[in-house]
């Protein structure tokens, strides 16, 4: 990995990011009925919203996602000579995000509401939400919950390395992280119940996305210059 590939790399994951965020809006950035939980907000949404804006928000998510690999496997060259084990296990989580984040996670997330709106209007909204709900719990979450542990293990891999001086980059920069951005955008939900705010908390990942790329990209020439890291072998 030099400056020049990961450039390369980190533009091919901003193109995923944002094309994660239209995916994210599609399906999230509306009106939650009021005192509605975020669970019950998204079953209530689903039946407002055409049909078609969750699944097409799922699916462009999905190849988003696939692109957001590019930029985030970047981050693996420059920690893995210091953190051996570190850097395996994020390479690995995130072939784990390029298997499961797209298609198991978010397209299924559009699905759901898809699913719920569909049988609602064929059987009842009784029967829509008991099939819905089901999906919710014995297929999107226990997925879930598998992509999380590895998500959530890398950004702890990534965040030790940054705020260690193991990587080229300043050690602020261990504020430039997934899990970071993912908590800081979806905070925003307290600020209210609008589409936007509501938008940006869907999106929550594919901002925190945007933005650690944007550094990335903006600094690697600064602080990485043309030295290459690590090639394989």
């Amino acid at each position: 990995m030099n400056r020049e590939k990961a450039m390369r790399y980190l533009k091919i994951g901003l193109l995923g990011a944002v094309l994660t965020l239209i995916g994210d809006l599609l399906i999230g950035a509306a009106k939650f009925p009021d005192g509605a939980d975020m669970i019950d907000g998204y079953f209530a949404i689903a039946l407002a919203m055409p049909a078609w804006r969750p699944i097409l928000g799922g699916l462009i998510g999905f190849a988003g996602i696939c692109l957001e690999f590019c930029g985030l496997l970047t981050v693996y060259p420059l920690i893995r000579e210091k953190m051996p084990r570190g850097g395996r296990f994020y390479k690995l989580a995130m072939y784990v995000y390029l298997a499961v984040a797209g298609g198991a996670v978010h397209l299924p997330c559009g699905v759901f509401m898809w699913i719920y709106r569909s049988v609602t209007e064929a059987a009842g909204q009784a029967v829509g939400y008991d099939i819905a709900l089901k999906y919710l719990l014995y297929v999107l979450l226990p997925v879930t919950a598998v992509f999380t542990v590895f998500f959530i293990g890398a950004n702890v891999v990534q965040f030790i390395a940054f705020i260690k001086g193991y990587t080229p980059f300043p050690k602020w920069y261990c504020v430039f992280n997934l899990l970071i951005g993912k908590a800081v955008f979806n905070s925003v939900r307290q600020l209210g119940n609008t589409a936007l705010i509501n938008g940006i908390g869907t999106s929550n990942m594919s901002l925190g996305a945007l933005v650690m790329f944007t550094a990335l990209l903006l600094g690697w020439r600064k602080y990485a210059g043309d030295k290459e890291y690590l090639p394989q072998g």
